[in-house]
């Protein structure tokens, strides 16, 4: 008999199991705070998005206190469960100045764990630190690998980058017209940098690519 209603408490709990696509509904229906507890349970089942859901909530003060240093904890245990937006996430809290977790050192190994995992917004912080030099050394053929990568995941604001590259002849040949060709999408859009990188270089009088085909991407993703 005790075994009997032990099954049918342990089957009625997994029954009454909410689910991450549950909780996530509740938050956005109801609001970060009724759906804590949910969280919180999905956490207890080692549940990566869940732990990524809830350290925002930590992170953002939504509906609760801040809570910066139990956002780190979820989001590095969620990260070492193989989210890469967590992954991301975390290597911007390192990068951030403003927190007791800064470490440029570990913010970039964190950033270069998420592109591994092709985190678009990764490959694209990459090489910007490669593009300018931020924490470590310059590296124009690296950078413009990581901008291709992101630009590949439809990043866009990695082509404006990319534009900038061949309009500047920054580690590669100038070629206005594929500066164009990267460009015009975002300039059109109203990115800033590529209005910017268009105005500069006049590239509007380059509408055509004349360069070599080198390498396997030439022309962006749409």
């Amino acid at each position: 008999m005790k075994k009997t209603l032990l099954f049918l408490f342990i089957l009625g709990s997994f029954l009454n199991a909410m689910t991450f696509e549950e909780a996530n509904a509740i938050q956005k229906v109801q609001g970060s705070l009724k759906a804590l507890g949910a969280y919180k349970e999905l956490v207890e089942q080692n549940n990566p998005q869940a732990m990524h859901e809830l350290a925002l909530i930590y992170l953002k003060g939504d509906g609760i206190a801040k809570n910066i240093n139990k956002a780190q904890e979820l989001l590095k245990k969620a990260s070492d469960l193989g989210n890469a937006e967590s992954t991301y996430i975390l290597a911007k809290l390192y990068l951030s100045n403003k927190t007791i977790f800064f470490d440029e050192k570990k913010a970039y190994n964190t950033f270069v764990d998420a592109a591994n995992q092709n985190h678009a917004k990764a490959q694209l912080m990459i090489g910007r630190f490669f593009l300018l030099g931020e924490i470590v050394s310059k590296d124009y053929e690296k950078a413009l690998h990581y901008f291709k990568l992101a630009s590949k995941q439809k990043e866009y604001e990695a082509n404006c980058y990319i534009a900038y590259m061949y309009a500047s002849g920054t580690g590669v040949f100038p070629n206005f017209g594929r500066a164009n060709s990267f460009a015009k999408s975002e300039y059109e859009k109203g990115n800033k940098f590529c209005i910017k990188v268009w105005n500069d270089y006049n590239l509007f009088k380059y509408p055509k690519d004349e360069g070599f085909r080198i390498g396997d991407y030439n022309v962006p993703v749409e």
